[in-house]
């Protein structure tokens, strides 16, 4: 397996010319995104940088950020997206955590002060001559098995953890991939943030193929903007979480006739809306994929291109090429086709593990019983065809995925536990009309005055993302308990949908604990 920059440099050799980065004010050929990358090693490693070093990449979706990925694996480092929009506090357990240092982000960017002791490097800081672009210090090389990225996941802890992923893991999913053709004359939109790991389909997936990188006038266009973009620049590929999905598959279906593939997932996928999108685009492929970032984006896929193949629910699919499931129990032994268990990875796109917490890598990532491959636990619950298409059957855990985006509740409830007039919390995500996954957060107020739900979010606002904010608030006389006294949430009531959220509180019983049951002889 070749590296990420030895897969990329091919293509600067073989098609320079071709355009590999379009944006509105900018176009970056293989080969000028080649030297470039080539100037911004140079000067990371006049820094200092180490081998496998993390090196913080602070920049909006842009060509910009591309260039400093890259160039940081060229200078044998590894990249750690920091979103700008996050709030100080998570920026600054990432920063302690990673033991970043060096950061590359562009003059107009404006640091948070929980970066602001680490060295800042402009991605257009060495603009001397190209004539040895292709000269880099021994220090540059890298290996498969090296260190690629960190990407930082919700945590039940109520800290987000650090993801580990090879280069050989980005090779293996992007050149193996087969739910997307692409190539030569195809091009993706970017669509999502850098720091959620639908990212490298369109990036490394892109570029390590020959394709074009198309980047958007803006970053979250509506469905009208997104149909104007797709056919105004004649993109072939895009992903897009199953939220955005659902909602340009609601309000314009059309928008996806220029594309060749749909790409969604990360959530569960309506089947009325799949339905809805092949019906209004003869001739498209909606290709619904299924991976944690733990094993590089996707580990299975289920190609879609007629109504009357989507069934309900879908099913995750089967495995990429180099990628096997299984299905086991808690003993780590196989069940039969049809039994439900817990859902194993193995392959080559298995992670190095989590940063700084091995008793939980340990515990997640297990060999695989049948080959002796590494594999990882997943937490999901599935079941196994006779002919080997893999079903979702819920979470082992708590954990869910809201827009696309890992959320663990508990990460949630500790940041919100400690904001002023709650007393007691617990957060359920609740299907929303008309099917969306949301973020319900119910509390229980403090005995002093009333408590407003527009500063309890405020407060939330300033530690958490905003994928991670509660949509609804409802507040309660007590958490609803089970009868042996825990918590219990499937007896959570259900919102109001949107009538007064974020108002003044009114507070509701909790539904009474049932009848102790009896023991079981």
């Amino acid at each position: 397996m070749v590296t990420i920059d030895a897969a990329f440099r091919r293509w600067a050799v073989r098609t320079p010319d071709a355009v590999a980065l379009r944006a509105p004010r900018t176009r970056l050929t293989y080969g000028e995104l080649d030297r470039a990358a080539t100037r911004l090693a140079r000067a990371l490693l006049r820094l200092g940088v180490g081998p496998g070093e993390l090196v913080g990449v602070a920049a909006t979706p842009s060509p910009e950020f591309v260039v400093a990925a890259l160039a940081v694996l060229r200078a044998g480092c590894a990249y750690l997206p920091l979103d700008l929009a996050y709030p100080e506090q998570r920026l600054a357990h990432m920063r302690r955590d990673s033991g970043v240092r060096v950061v590359v982000s562009s003059p107009g960017a404006a640091l948070p002060p929980a970066l602001a002791d680490c060295v800042r490097l402009d991605p257009a800081a060495d603009t001397g001559p190209d004539d040895d672009a292709d000269a880099l210090p021994a220090a540059g090389a890298a290996e498969p098995g090296d260190l690629a990225y960190a990407m930082y996941t919700s945590g039940s802890t109520g800290l987000p953890k650090a993801v580990l992923v090879e280069q050989r893991n980005v090779t293996a999913f992007a050149l193996r991939q087969d739910f997307a053709a692409l190539g030569p004359g195809r091009s993706m939109l970017q669509s999502s943030s850098f720091s959620f790991d639908a990212s490298v389909l369109e990036i490394w997936g892109v570029l390590l193929r020959g394709a074009c990188l198309v980047f958007p006038p803006e970053a979250l266009l509506s469905p009208a903007e997104t149909a104007e973009v797709l056919a105004r620049e004649r993109v072939t590929d895009l992903w897009l979480s199953s939220g955005l999905f659902h909602r340009i598959a609601e309000d314009a279906p059309e928008a996806f006739a220029p594309l060749r593939t749909v790409i969604t997932g990360g959530d569960v996928v309506s089947p009325p809306r799949v339905r809805r999108v092949l019906s209004a685009n003869p001739g498209l492929t909606v290709a619904h994929i299924y991976g944690p970032t733990e094993t590089t984006v996707a580990v299975c896929r289920r190609l879609l291109t007629h109504p009357d193949q989507v069934e309900s629910p879908l099913p995750l699919g089967t495995p990429i090429p180099g990628t096997s499931l299984h299905v086991m129990d808690e003993r780590g032994r196989p069940v039969p086709a049809g039994e439900t268990g817990e859902l194993w990875i193995a392959g080559e796109t298995v992670s190095r593990g989590y940063h700084d917490r091995p008793a939980l890598t340990a515990e997640r990532y297990v060999t695989d019983p049948g080959t002796g491959r590494r594999a990882y636990r997943s937490g999901d619950l599935a079941r196994k065809r006779p002919d080997g298409t893999v079903e979702f059957a819920g979470r082992a855990d708590q954990q869910v995925k809201i827009r696309g985006f890992r959320v663990e509740p508990g990460e949630i409830e500790a940041a919100l536990g400690e904001a002023p007039g709650v007393h007691a919390c617990l957060v359920s995500p609740r299907v929303a009309p008309p099917g969306d996954k949301r973020v319900v957060a119910y509390v229980v107020p403090a005995a002093a005055g009333p408590l407003r739900a527009a500063e309890v979010h405020r407060f939330l606002a300033g530690r958490l993302p905003r994928h991670m904010l509660p949509s609804e608030y409802v507040a309660l006389d007590a958490l609803p308990l089970d009868a042996n006294g825990k918590e219990d949430r499937r007896r959570l009531p259900e919102p109001s949908w949107g009538r007064g959220s974020l108002a003044v509180l009114d507070v509701v019983p909790a539904p009474a604990a049932p009848a102790a049951l009896p023991e079981r002889i």
